[in-house]
């Protein structure tokens, strides 16, 4: 991969999935050119992008994000490198803002995602672990079971800064020693 080439081999595929989401659903930013695109191991699904997604046209880690910052927090906890992940929103298009704050996704919002999240589950035959971070991610683990049997999904709180201020227990699920050892011993086990 060359610096600045944000289409190479390895996320190709994942950005053509994007392009027919852009042409039904409009702003859809693209996959993290620095993750490990179609040779992931495990995939991040979050809820939906926040308008620095929208702005940088990437879901990353590296966005300038307290959400990005705790997500990289959790991720940089797990046995696992940078190229082994893929991050992605389970309602991956841009939502109309309402009342001045984002929106939030609508059921039919929901419905479309999991219409579309087979499609992506294809063009991801290494991964073994998905992550659902927050409500909306987890509403979709039927789809995800019915679409990959064979992967290990685990339920994880939403990374956003103002999710973890509001529960001490997200806080601690999300960077305690217990969701490590459980995402570690799937990886493995996979693996093995």
């Amino acid at each position: 991969m060359t610096v600045g080439d944000v289409d190479p081999p390895h996320v190709r595929p994942l950005n053509r999935y994007t392009d027919v989401l852009r042409a039904r659903h409009g702003d859809v930013p693209d996959f993290d050119p620095l993750d490990g695109g179609i040779e992931a191991r495990l995939l991040v699904l979050l809820e939906t992008p926040g308008p620095v997604s929208v702005s940088t046209g990437t879901t990353s880690r590296d966005n300038p994000t307290g959400t990005a910052r705790n997500l990289t927090r959790f991720l940089d906890g797990l046995p696992l490198s940078r190229w082994d992940t893929v991050i992605w929103n389970a309602v991956p298009w841009r939502l109309p803002r309402r009342g001045g704050k984002l929106g939030r996704p609508t059921r039919m919002d929901i419905e479309a995602a999991a219409h579309d999240l087979p499609a992506l589950i294809a063009l991801l035959p290494r991964v073994q672990v998905v992550v659902l971070a927050g409500r909306v991610a987890q509403s979709l683990r039927p789809v995800l079971d019915a679409a990959r049997p064979d992967v290990t999904a685990i339920a994880i709180p939403h990374p956003s800064p103002t999710h973890l201020a509001a529960s001490p227990a997200a806080r601690e699920r999300l960077f305690g020693e217990t969701l490590r050892r459980e995402i570690a011993v799937a990886i493995a086990q996979e693996a093995g």
